[in-house]
């Protein structure tokens, strides 16, 4: 301890506030109103509390939801999505599905829905989840294809489904979202390591461009892996790699030079898109990618124009080149 100084000593959690509560649970904790408003306690929604040392996270806030919310519901599209991975987009809601009819519950944090046929129900963090192939299904409605095949990768990554799993599981979907969904699932592939990364090779693919190989390894002569492309034409030697902002440190940029001069030396064409390039200029990045690919001797068709619904620019039409060529 330093000298001249005292520290209080850290309050302990009462037993049970480590997880919300709601008032009636406060009282048979023997907790009065008056200690919920001026005691270590914080109100994660109406009705809710949680001792204060405890971080807004969405599994608590989800936690609070349930306890609030009519009984026998599961947390589902948005919420489920982020409890299965945390890096896809989240909703301020709070999303909970039922099975059959009943009354809305009026809260301005949940999101009740619906629904006529059978939920699945896995458990995440502890709490009760629609399954990864449902969760993925029910967000066909809420998500475009690139944000909706993205976060089927990052659960195939997971190690939650497999691409097959996902797929088939798509295929036999008969409800809301099931085209959408179909064509989402064709596109996820096992290896994707990055939400950037399955966006870049979206790109390409909604250009047109023939499908890279994902994280394709290149190995030495008995068979460890010395170096990983992001995405690769490995029979023409052509690579595509994104640099986020993690590569901008002089010691990762010499590395990312170091480890790109020797492939170079090998017969490899390495192409470094950044952000701007991918999601801002695609079309720099395209022309150049398209190019390289044709100097090796690929025939490639017309570009298609869908990926301008996902990337690149946001001016209006008239002012934006590209879209008078796709239309």
């Amino acid at each position: 301890m330093l000298r001249g100084m005292t520290f209080a000593p850290q309050t302990q959690i009462r037993p049970g506030t480590h997880l919300p509560f709601t008032v009636e649970n406060a009282a048979d904790m023997g907790i009065s109103r008056h200690e919920l408003r001026t005691g270590p306690y914080r109100r994660v929604m109406r009705g809710v509390y949680i001792h204060e040392r405890i971080p807004d996270a969405l599994p608590v806030r989800a936690r609070a939801a349930l306890l609030a919310a009519p009984p026998g519901g599961i947390l589902s599209h948005g919420t489920a999505a982020s409890l299965w991975n945390a890096r896809v987009r989240r909703s301020a809601e709070i999303h909970i599905a039922y099975r059959g009819t009943g009354q809305p519950t009026r809260r301005s944090e949940i999101k009740v829905h619906r629904f006529t046929y059978p939920l699945e129900r896995k458990a995440r963090h502890g709490l009760p989840v629609t399954s990864p192939g449902m969760t993925f299904m029910q967000m066909a409605v809420c998500w475009d294809l690139v944000e909706l095949t993205t976060f089927g990768d990052l659960l195939v990554k997971k190690g939650v489904i497999t691409v097959g799993e996902l797929r088939s599981y798509a295929q036999a979907w008969q409800f809301h979202g099931a085209e959408a969904g179909r064509r989402a699932a064709a596109l996820v592939r096992d290896r994707a390591e990055s939400v950037p990364e399955s966006h870049l090779r979206l790109l390409l693919v909604l250009a047109g461009l023939p499908e890279p190989e994902v994280n394709y390894s290149i190995r030495n002569a008995v068979g460890d892996e010395v170096y990983r492309l992001d995405l690769a034409y490995p029979e023409i030697r052509v690579a595509v790699e994104y640099d986020g902002r993690w590569h901008h440190t002089d010691e990762q940029r010499a590395k990312d030079g170091r480890r790109r001069d020797v492939l170079r030396a090998r017969g490899w064409t390495i192409f470094v898109v950044t952000a701007e390039g991918l999601y801002e200029e695609p079309e720099p990045t395209l022309d150049e990618i398209e190019e390289a690919l044709k100097d090796r001797g690929l025939l490639l068709p017309e570009r298609s124009f869908e990926y301008l619904r996902y990337f690149g620019s946001v001016l209006p039409l008239e002012e934006n080149p590209y879209w008078s060529v796709a239309t």
